[in-house]
């Protein structure tokens, strides 16, 4: 496992509807940001519980400088857990 040099380099993740199936909340483009430690109310549209539950792991995980070949830099969708109600998020990152 190769070890990654802290250093002052941090993202901003941005979760994107993607896809929506059967959500009457969620509409494709909406958009939540994560600023490490929150996410950044004033420039996400809505919060569901169901898909901050989904994302918060890769958020955290996003949101640091990794090796290339990292699995995080790897993953592109997030799809929410509700069963009733999917929700696909792109997940994209920029430097802060």
């Amino acid at each position: 496992m190769q070890m990654v040099e802290q250093s002052s380099i941090k993202y901003r993740v941005i979760a994107t509807v993607k896809d929506v199936k059967n959500c009457p909340y969620y509409n494709i483009g909406d958009k939540i940001v994560f600023e490490e430690p929150e996410i950044i109310k004033e420039k996400s549209d809505k919060l569901c519980l169901w898909a901050i539950s989904s994302l918060a792991l890769y958020f955290v995980a996003a949101c640091r400088k990794t090796p290339k070949e990292d699995w995080i830099n790897l993953l592109h969708d997030v799809q929410c857990p509700d069963p009733n109600r999917s929700v696909t998020f792109k997940l994209t990152r920029e430097p802060i």
